[in-house]
């Protein structure tokens, strides 16, 4: 099968999941035979030309931009459009991309929101709305307004329409009025093991000599998004409950760099910065022996829309999950099987669940056993690759989903 794969980037050592699990799945999809084909939206931050996907033809953006690009792949006739960039598209983009035998793959929720995350601004609270909103300009602003104009064709004509999360999958099916698969990421349990192979850098080497303080692997984005806790109140709260403990943040978004750097400068002043490990760029063959440095895993934050596949790959390294409630976060862990769910406010009763996890070596190791279990049973890369190669194959035979009747049609590999 001819696939032609629209995606921002591949760089697979940010912390968005997004680059890295299509860079995987590209890559495992040309393993299996199919002639896969990515336009990608933008270099590498350095500006590097990067490190393509094994097998798989890969287009970037010229002095034109993207556009050129998706426009001469499309004329090599692909049997299945997947695409999973919001563009921006020109009308002339859309029409094609309308036209072709498309899978729109909605990492967020920029099919049905100007802003991409149904979040009301400036009160960041959870927005019960959907474009088309009278509040929706206000919201996301004109621009952002606009771009919508050519999301919405995408989204009716698409024969196919898939989400990460069950939870983004109902939202998405109520405002697009159309049955939404819902495929989660996968990871492999091979490569994330509590014993991975040795990493090249030195520095996360260094993080697995023994005997070695607790440690806890930070996850999720704290650019000022809502219900975000302050992470320098979770270093000093952690602290006072398990001296000497560390923080591993496995990625800094240089996007959204506020959060982690703010906790570097507060740690330095509090004399803590020794407890703080930041690390940028990881590159992707570490990031296993970078999450098996680490005891357990918390997440402050709300699960991504992405699908959680930090998540899903802490859980396959056998780290014990402490998460906030909410957010879709009970897709992936169990309260009281893989971890915790406790509210995240205050911050002191959060801090006490990890503490009381890094402090109880048996029980961690019960919540690890079951933790690796999960990962197979449930988050299998090879599953996660079948299920996408059964949606294509319904978009190529144009029985993508139809409109949603009664809720009929709803289809998932959860």
């Amino acid at each position: 099968m001819k696939i032609l794969l629209v995606a921002d980037g591949f760089e697979a050592t940010r912390p968005e999941e997004t680059g890295s699990w299509l860079e995987d799945l590209a890559s495992r999809l040309a393993h299996r035979g199919h002639r896969v084909t990515a336009v990608l939206g933008h270099w590498p931050d350095d500006g590097s030309p990067g490190a393509d996907a094994p097998g798989v033809t890969v287009w970037r953006p010229t002095a034109g931009g993207i556009e050129p690009a998706l426009m001469g792949a499309l004329e090599q006739n692909p049997d299945v459009v997947h695409l999973a960039s919001s563009g921006p598209w020109s009308p002339q983009a859309v029409k094609a991309l309308s036209a072709s035998p498309l899978v729109l793959d909605s990492h967020s929720f920029w099919p049905v929101c100007a802003a991409g995350d149904l979040i009301q601004r400036p009160s960041l609270i959870d927005c019960p709305h959907h474009h088309p909103h009278e509040l929706c300009g206000g919201c996301a602003g004109l621009l952002h307004l606009r771009a919508m104009e050519e999301r919405v064709p995408l989204g009716v004509e698409a024969r196919v329409v898939i989400a990460h999360t069950a939870t983004a999958r109902d939202r998405l099916e109520q405002a697009l009025q159309r049955s939404v698969d819902c495929i989660r990421p996968g990871v492999d349990a091979f490569a994330f093991s509590p014993e991975p192979r040795e990493p090249m850098s030195p520095d996360i080497a260094a993080l697995l000599v023994q005997p070695r303080p607790p440690r806890v692997l930070l996850l999720g984005d704290f650019g000022g998004h809502r219900n975000a806790i302050s992470l320098a109140d979770l270093l000093v709260a952690l602290n006072a409950r398990v001296p000497d403990v560390e923080i591993v943040i496995p990625a800094c978004d240089d996007d959204e760099p506020a959060g982690p750097q703010r906790l570097l400068t507060e740690a330095r002043e509090m004399g803590l910065l020794d407890q703080v490990h930041v690390f940028h760029g990881v590159p992707p063959e570490d990031v296993p022996a970078l999450f098996a440095s680490c005891d357990m895993a918390c997440l402050p934050c709300p699960l991504p829309t992405s699908g959680g596949l930090r998540v899903m790959q802490a859980l396959s390294a056998g780290l014990p999950i402490v998460a906030q409630t909410g957010g879709g976060i009970a897709e992936l862990v169990t309260h009281g099987v893989e971890g915790l769910l406790v509210p995240v406010e205050p911050v002191g009763a959060f801090a006490q669940a990890v503490a009381g996890v890094l402090n109880d070596r048996e029980g961690r190791a019960q919540f690890a056993e079951r933790c690796r279990l999960a990962a197979m049973e449930r988050f299998d890369i090879e599953r996660a690759v079948y299920a996408h190669e059964e949606v294509y194959h319904r978009a190529r035979r144009r029985d993508g989903d139809a409109i949603l009747r009664g809720g009929s049609g709803r289809r998932s590999a959860a």
